[in-house]
């Protein structure tokens, strides 16, 4: 569900929003289902212009039928691939990351999510010339340690340089200022104006669950609101713009012997396309490693529950495997 908000259409001011909000009505959906006569008496506003709102909105929010041929055709012309950084992840990935799609890499604290953000932004950057936008939620990203990726990889500096300038970090610390990062781009998007950037592939962001969980304690029913219009905003820039979208986030364990589940419930759930759980795994072999694990949980391509061995501090070792 959409949260009404100033500028989601032409003639929905704050003012109107709040006179809304008074009387029960927050969502797109509780607008446009609701008697609008009823709502002008009892919010002192124009009918005529709830009526131009509601118009509006319905035309910006309904689906339209669309045949399956064209759609295949759609699909064909816009999705590219691409790689990870990681050989087998890329292999357990079905060759990488594909665009139109939200790809969710799931782990506890410590399993490595980070780390494989950052190398998908430095192969992106480096081997693909694209530009990469990373929202930073948890003040995670460290230049340092993408720089040390690109290092390894390209032996020029200047090389290295224009790399790390094609990836544009924004630091978001609430879902408000994480919807309005993504909104700016979409528009922006949209005018074909992207600033500084250049040709945009990728948007990761690190993470979601960490803006999301505080606004599932108290009331739930809008914190769940806001959660799935980040989905909606999400799933738009990638499938109109022809993105690949990463997110991380968190994982619950329903008791302690149960698989881990993807955080934040079931709504969301939904929301990936491919979902990719990070474990680590202390190993003794001579000496005392970790080893990092990737296990597909969820796959439109590939079956679920292959898995591949990651080594983040340099290269892979071991290619996928069958459970």
């Amino acid at each position: 569900m959409v949260v009404l908000r100033a500028g989601l259409c032409p003639g929905l001011t704050e003012e109107m929003i709040q006179l809304l909000r008074a009387n029960s009505i927050q969502t797109v959906v509780d607008f446009v289902s609701s008697d609008l006569e009823d709502i002008a008496q009892k919010c002192s506003l124009s009918y005529k212009a709830l009526v131009a709102v509601r118009r509006v909105l319905l035309a910006q929010f309904s689906a339209f039928p669309v045949n399956g041929a064209d759609l295949f055709e759609e699909l064909k012309s816009s999705t590219a691939i691409l790689p990870t950084g990681s050989p087998s992840l890329d292999q357990l990935l079905d060759s990488g990351l594909y665009t139109g799609e939200v790809t969710e890499l799931m782990g506890a604290p410590g399993s490595g999510k980070t780390q494989v953000c950052l190398r998908i932004a430095a192969s992106v950057s480096l081997g693909l010339k694209q530009h990469v936008l990373f929202l930073d939620s948890t003040g995670g990203f460290t230049a340092s340690r993408l720089y040390q990726m690109l290092r390894a990889h390209a032996e020029e500096e200047e090389e290295q340089l224009e790399a790390l300038q094609r990836i544009q970090v924004v630091r978001v610390f609430d879902i408000y200022e994480m919807l309005s990062a993504l909104q700016e781009l979409r528009e922006r998007l949209s005018q074909q104006v992207v600033s500084s950037m250049g040709p945009l592939k990728i948007v990761v962001i690190d993470s979601v669950s960490a803006v999301i969980y505080p606004l599932l304690g108290g009331k739930q029913s809008e914190g769940l609101a806001i959660m799935m219009q980040l989905a909606r905003e999400l799933k738009t820039l990638a499938r109109e713009f022809s993105l690949a979208v990463v997110v991380t986030n968190q994982v619950t364990r329903g008791n302690s012997a149960g698989p881990p589940k993807p955080a934040l419930g079931r709504s969301w759930s939904f929301v990936p396309s491919t979902r990719v759980l990070l474990e680590s795994k202390e190993v003794t072999l001579g000496k005392a490693t970790t080893q990092r694990i990737a296990s597909l949980a969820k796959s439109p391509r590939q079956p679920v529950g292959i898995q591949a061995e990651l080594d983040i501090g340099s290269a892979d070792v071991t290619p996928t495997e069958r459970l």
